[in-house]
């Protein structure tokens, strides 16, 4: 769907909706495309093995904090939303929308202090917090946990520092009391939850969206866009997983 309309009527800035919307907006926008290159790696990880694979972790890490963060700034603006608009202007944009109401629901309580997007992004998602690296690595380096390793590459983009994802990872697993480090479960639960939560808030803001775009008269047209075929081999994996996991549940 693409529309076309007048911003000065559908978005005027004298509207308390307007600058807390666009800020929300915003960090949707990051948030579902983060999502998407998070899911893409991940996808990439699991179908190559060696250094290949290893960079590819490495950038799938790098793009959870990512996503981590662009959530918890989307969380504030949604908070920030809440308390500027009315609870009469919101119920009227939201009717006959139940999967607008259902998707606020669950995200009212995804953004506390305690919640796991927030301990990420304010661990290592925004922040490398000097005192905090230094007990991880002399912790993990008294263990025997530090990976002595790193990648370098003509082409200097796709070189890393393996030696700091490893670091990163288990910076994320101290400050949310996770063990990501080492997949399986856990990553896989935390992995759905943040994707869950993307989901959640493109669903709410699109519907808002969409509402004052109905209350305008603004109509959209219909457009094909393609799908890039590692984002549909992700999806599909996805989909299959979650049959599986329906038919075992009694």
């Amino acid at each position: 769907m693409v529309a076309k309309f007048d911003p000065a009527k559908v978005l005027p800035p004298g509207d308390p909706l307007t600058l807390t919307l666009l800020r929300l907006m915003l960090a949707t926008d990051d948030a579902r495309h983060a999502s998407m290159l998070f899911v893409m790696a991940d996808q990439q990880v699991r179908t190559t093995t060696g250094t290949q694979q290893t960079l590819y972790g490495g950038q799938m890490w790098y793009l959870f904090r990512m996503l981590c963060s662009h959530l918890k700034e989307g969380g504030d603006a949604l908070t920030t939303l809440l308390n500027s608009v009315s609870r009469d202007r919101l119920k009227a944009l939201l009717k006959g929308r139940p999967d607008a109401e259902a998707a606020l629901g669950r995200l009212r309580s995804a953004f506390g202090k305690e919640a796991f997007i927030t301990k990420i992004r304010h661990s290592i998602g925004s922040h490398y917090q000097q005192a905090d690296i230094k007990q991880v690595y002399e912790a993990d380096l008294a263990a025997g946990r530090v990976d002595g390793s790193l990648v370098a590459c003509q082409v200097g983009g796709l070189s890393r520092f393996t030696i700091t994802d490893v670091l990163a990872l288990r910076l994320m697993d101290e400050a949310a009391g996770a063990d990501l480090a080492t997949g399986g479960e856990e990553f896989a639960e935390r992995g759905g939850e943040v994707t869950a939560i993307t989901e959640d808030l493109t669903t709410f803001v699109g519907h808002v969206v969409d509402a004052l775009l109905e209350q305008h008269g603004v109509q959209a047209t219909k457009d094909t866009i393609e799908v890039p075929a590692l984002l549909r081999e992700a999806r599909d994996r996805l989909e299959q997983e979650r049959a599986a996991a329906a038919k075992t549940e009694p």
